[in-house]
């Protein structure tokens, strides 16, 4: 049984993130929450009189109280905007490569 034990001790379980999830954003720190709880957040935020301290849990199961004035952004992160989001950025790096001049290459700074 002691054996047993061990074994499960001495390897964590891996879960893997979700595809779809939110993130609260503070000037300090950012939070990555269930789409439940970013929805519940925001609900919160929305109301008339916006409580004073906010409690949530994060996707790492920390429990998170903070005050509801210092939450600057709660934001929708998805699967397919963050590979719309890549693909994006890339195409603007290949224009911008395309438009420089060959005596700009170097960038020695």
């Amino acid at each position: 049984m002691i054996n047993r034990l061990k074994a499960r001790a001495a390897e964590p379980e891996e879960r893997t993130p979700p595809d779809d999830y939110h993130e609260i954003r503070t000037r300090l720190d950012t939070y990555y929450v269930s789409r439940e709880v970013g929805e519940g957040v925001l609900t919160l935020l929305r109301r008339r009189w916006v409580p004073r301290w906010i409690g949530f849990t994060d996707l790492s199961a920390s429990a998170v109280r903070i005050r509801s004035r210092l939450i600057e952004c709660v934001q929708e992160c998805r699967a397919a905007q963050r590979v719309a989001t890549r693909a994006f950025h890339r195409a603007r790096r290949q224009e911008e490569k395309a438009e420089r001049r060959p005596w700009e290459e170097d960038d020695w700074w």
